[in-house]
């Protein structure tokens, strides 16, 4: 659909939110338009991170490392009149999703519902994801994956063993949310209406509940600092210039689609390896 909540709350949004959010839809559109075109797209695509509110007739699809587990608590209130969640917001059971609509209901329901994302610079949700998943439980996941790497490198736990072993070397993306491409997550065929940005939060979370008509009811926790943007150029410093090349071209699409610059944080690191390696 056209974007008919936010020319009907114009009033309420700021000239330079609206002016980026159609920068946003922009960008998305003419970078999508480089894929291979899917003519099947509603029938094969994944989409079982879209969560349906039909009361507002509105779709959000969630992406982790990027307040996801805020916005599942968020949303619910939405839906439920203010009312809190209460227990694990992880249960499949407490929303509707796209997913379980027949094929034309899922037409129907992209055609016509407001549809809204979040996303994050890559590298830093890449960090993050590395902090919350790894650190601590890394002696696991890597014999799993290589009985073969030595225990002194495991003991170490270093993000950059992770990228080496997990992005770089292994297909681990496909099938770990935490760090898979945003493409795979939420498709950009969709056209969605709203495309946040983590870096924004605390400007465009309040916005979107507004745009969405639940501001009365509903507010959006009061922004935290991501912790690991502050610790991007040491933990990245341990990577090779090559290697932070190689991420760069595995993350290419979510730089493009949604507007972040490459190697944006991780300039002053290529500078610095640049800089060494010449001499």
């Amino acid at each position: 659909m056209s974007n008919r909540l936010l020319e009907e709350n114009l009033p309420e949004v700021s000239k330079l939110l609206a002016a980026r959010l159609a920068e946003r839809r922009q960008i998305l559109r003419e970078q999508c338009q480089h894929k291979p075109p899917n003519l099947n797209f509603v029938e094969e695509a994944d989409f079982s991170r879209f969560i349906v509110i039909e009361k507002l007739k509105l779709v959000f699809c969630y992406i982790p490392k990027i307040s996801s587990t805020t916005w599942k608590q968020v949303l619910y209130q939405a839906e439920n009149n203010g009312t809190s969640l209460k227990g694990d917001s992880h249960r499949r059971d407490i929303f509707t999703w796209l997913q379980d609509y027949s094929t034309a209901e899922r037409k129907k329901i992209i055609d016509t519902y407001f549809k809204a994302i979040f996303v994050r610079e890559p590298f830093a949700r890449l960090l993050s994801a590395y902090k919350h998943k790894m650190k601590g439980l890394g002696h696991e996941w890597f014999k799993k994956i290589d009985p073969s790497i030595p225990e002194e490198e495991i003991e170490k736990e270093t993000f950059p063993l992770f990228v080496r072993r997990y992005i770089l070397d292994f297909n681990h993306t496909q099938t770990n949310q935490h760090w898979r491409r945003y493409e795979q997550i939420c498709p950009c065929e969709v056209n969605y209406d709203f495309i946040g940005h983590f870096e924004n939060l605390a400007e465009e979370a309040p916005q979107l509940l507004k745009m969405t008509g639940v501001d009365d009811y509903v507010t959006f926790p009061e922004y935290q600092p991501s912790k690991s943007s502050p610790f991007m150029l040491e933990y990245y410093a341990g990577l090779t210039r090559e290697e932070i090349l190689k991420l760069g071209h595995f993350y290419e699409l979510d730089f493009k689609l949604f507007g972040y610059d490459f190697p944006g944080p991780l300039q002053d690191v290529l500078d610095m390896k640049a800089t060494s390696e010449q001499g």
